[in-house]
């Protein structure tokens, strides 16, 4: 199964069921008019009774799925924990311990249920319960293939970054992204780890965001939710790791423009300085005309099938909703970039814009509060950034004299005699000079003690050789009379033995 298989774009027409397993209902027995609940025994053990007639449809022994139709064909229908129980089956008897050819087959079911989980993504109504339940299994299931499961990543990263670059040149077309590349990319921030200064999948899919909030033109309020969702999965991404992404403070800056009333002064304006606040800009999305009392954050999941055109987008809930959770991001990477050096250069003035859209916007209670929050904590961190900086300071230096080539004469000179004015310069020249001394001493007679041991040794060394050389002639001359007493037949006679006959 290649990369490109589990590859679903949205348009694809797959027949997948959209019946889910209804929830049994409790019966109630009815005695003299009233309605009396059933004992917890009986329904203890009912229950007991339909969870095996549920079993008894799911087999034990289950191949892994080659497609998507043989997955859909097998989870359609089922409880989300019966889809735990299929999944997990599946799991155990094709494990990579049990045959070295189940690693090749738990690849292909991995890519499939990945598929399988994009695809859920695009159908209508959503399934999110079941979504909910594929993300544990495809987590571990990345842990035992992590070397494939990075290739799918990316390849659907690059995938979804072409179709970005073409959805951008169309004119009037919305380039952000769907709900199924929304549930992709936080899958991924949860198998992969965010905080590695580089990783094959991470940094790919945070710089995809990153490149959304910058490139993308905000056409709807739909596209404002989807916008300051990216914005708080950047945080989450980059919350350990602690990485810098302007993109995201920058949409959120550009956000809380489209929020005030009027416009802009001219110095508030030069602090912002963003070359694309025009895209972001092109209508005031988020100016609360009337009072909100109940303020709750805006729900990304559900606003993604409804209309662009739908009036809650223009209602004044739905932009106090974004407002909160800008201002709730906001101050996430306040938190996390507080120790940057830039930090009063980078967030001041989002500080004068919150305190600009508090003195002349119509806020609720808590978004004033909040907002009041971001604005201290700002300002708190940048008064600590300013003390501990060092002012700027020439160089504290005694001005060197220019130096002069006339030649110094000294009257009554005494060779050997320091005429240095610096008595103390003078003094460690003439330590100096001993120390230089002493070594040539201590090298002389070193010198001599080995030129007198070496004589020494010399004397010995003769010695012994006159010795060796006397023994080896006295030697030699009794060797040379024996050899001629042999020769002269001489040897062996004496004066004692008599001759026989």
């Amino acid at each position: 199964m290649s990369a490109r298989d589990w590859e679903q774009s949205d348009d694809d027409e797959v027949d997948l069921g959209d019946d889910e397993m209804e929830d049994f209902k409790e019966k109630g027995q009815e005695i003299n008019g009233k309605a009396v609940s059933k004992d917890a025994h009986s329904l203890k053990r009912e229950s007991s009774v339909k969870q095996q007639v549920k079993d008894v449809s799911v087999p034990f022994v289950i191949d892994a799925p080659n497609n998507l139709k043989d997955l859909s064909s097998l989870l359609d229908g089922h409880s989300e924990t019966e889809i735990i129980e299929i999944i997990s089956r599946i799991r155990t008897c094709n494990s990579i311990r049990l045959a070295a050819e189940n690693r090749r087959k738990m690849q292909v079911f991995y890519g499939v249920l990945l598929q399988y989980f994009a695809v859920l993504a695009t159908q209508s109504p959503v399934k999110f319960k079941i979504i909910d339940t594929l993300v544990k299994p495809l987590i571990e299931m990345s842990g035992e293939t992590p070397y494939f499961a990075a290739i799918c990543a990316r390849e659907r990263l690059i995938h979804t970054r072409t179709r970005l670059c073409e959805d951008i040149k169309v004119p009037g077309k919305s380039s952000w992204p769907n709900l199924k590349t929304l549930l992709l990319l936080r899958l991924w921030s949860l198998i992969f780890p965010c905080s590695d200064f580089r990783h094959v999948v991470a940094t790919p899919m945070l710089l995809l965001m990153c490149e959304y909030l910058m490139r993308c033109p905000i056409q709807s309020g739909r596209d404002v939710a989807v916008g300051s969702f990216l914005c708080s999965m950047v945080l989450v991404a980059t919350k350990e790791s602690k990485k810098f992404c302007p993109e995201a403070i920058v949409f959120l800056q550009s956000l809380l423009v489209t929020s005030f009333k009027g416009k802009l002064g001219t110095h508030l304006h030069n602090e912002i300085n963003d070359q694309f606040m025009e895209l972001k800009t092109l209508k005031p999305w988020l100016i609360i005309h009337e009072q909100v009392h109940d303020v709750s954050p805006v729900n990304v999941l559900e606003i993604m099938g409804m209309d662009p055109d739908a009036p809650y987008f223009s209602s004044d809930n739905f932009k106090a909703g974004v407002l909160l959770s800008v201002a709730e991001c906001l101050r996430g990477f306040v938190i996390i970039h507080e120790e940057l050096c830039s930090f009063p250069e980078i967030f001041l003035p989002i500080s004068s814009l919150l305190e600009e859209i508090l003195e002349k916007s119509e806020l609720p209670g808590p978004l004033r509060d909040i907002f009041h929050e971001v604005v201290d904590l700002i300002k708190k961190r940048s008064e600590e950034h300013h003390a501990s900086r060092d002012p700027l300071r020439m160089r504290k230096k005694k001005p060197e004299p220019i130096k002069q080539l006339n030649p110094k004469f000294e009257e009554n000179y005494i060779k050997g005699l320091d005429y240095d004015p610096d008595r103390e310069r003078a003094q460690l020249k003439k330590l100096k000079k001993r120390i230089k001394s002493e070594n040539k001493g201590a090298r002389r007679e070193l010198q001599k003690d080995n030129h007198f041991l070496a004589a020494v040794k010399e004397k010995m060394r003769k010695k012994q050789e006159e010795e060796r050389a006397e023994k080896y002639g006295q030697a030699m001359a009794f060797l040379q009379e024996q050899e001629s007493a042999f020769k002269s037949g001489q040897l062996g006679k004496g004066k004692g033995r008599k001759r026989r006959r």
